[in-house]
């Protein structure tokens, strides 16, 4: 039988996403949804933002990226 590991704590590709400010308030990129802000937890290792309508994760610079490219 083959030896396996698991990670105690977890896997983060990307640790320290930037949080941003409670009651910020943004557009889904993709369908113009609104967004959500994930409750900062440190068991949580995903992005920041939320989309419910289109099921994605963004992060700060994921949207201001986004939107640097719409100008």
């Amino acid at each position: 039988m083959k030896e396996y590991h698991t990670y105690e704590n977890g896997l983060k590709y990307k640790p320290d996403y930037k949080w941003p400010k409670e009651g910020s308030q943004r557009d889904c990129p993709k369908c113009d949804g609104i967004l959500e802000i994930v409750e900062k937890n440190k068991a949580y290792y995903g992005k920041p933002w939320w989309c419910f309508s289109c099921q994605w994760q963004f992060s700060e610079e994921d949207l201001d990226e986004k939107n640097s490219s719409k100008r």
